[in-house]
């Protein structure tokens, strides 16, 4: 069944054979978005999006295939959308660096001097020390940031990169 033929659906199927009469739409789908890495992942993502569906589908409003379909690309944009999200955020660090950082960081609390990171942090100006402590302290995002210091999405996300970098050239090259 592909998109274009599927207009004998209904919601008040049971939701098995819906699933099953939808399965061509998923692929589809999720051909359509360039999906070929956690395939199975998805396709489950798009199975909770039916039952969503399927729960919330009122005849009256339109035909269903169409809703299915809105709800089916709906979440698996979303989920795309969070995963995105997470690895921008997220950053690996292999044992040995971990180890380096934590041996760094125990030999400066013993010597009782403020830490070059520290010192770097007091000389950054004012909407800079702000952008780095809604994102990293508070956990706010890029448009939330953008919304409280009435700037433009891009250029908090640029100005957020660009302390990061500078912090960590100055960070390791001073040592």
């Amino acid at each position: 069944m592909s998109i274009q033929n599927d207009q004998n659906l209904s919601s008040t199927q049971s939701f098995e054979e819906i699933l099953e009469a939808v399965q061509p739409m998923i692929t589809t789908i999720l051909t359509q978005l360039h999906i070929y890495k956690d395939f199975d992942y998805y396709r489950h993502i798009a199975s909770i999006a039916v039952w969503r569906a399927w729960l919330k589908a009122d005849p009256a409003k339109g035909q269903f295939s169409a809703y299915l379909y809105s709800w089916i690309k709906g979440e698996i944009l979303n989920e795309l959308s969070k995963e995105k999200n997470y690895t921008e955020r997220m950053t690996v660090v292999d044992d040995e660096t971990l180890n380096y950082i934590l041996n760094e960081l125990e030999e400066r609390d013993n010597q009782k001097n403020p830490s070059s990171l520290e010192i770097m942090l007091s000389q950054l100006k004012q909407i800079e020390r702000k952008i780095l402590l809604l994102y990293y302290a508070e956990d706010y995002s890029d448009p939330e940031i953008a919304n409280v210091l009435g700037l433009s999405v891009a250029a908090i996300k640029k100005r957020r990169v660009r302390l990061v970098q500078r912090l960590k050239h100055q960070l390791f090259i001073v040592e």
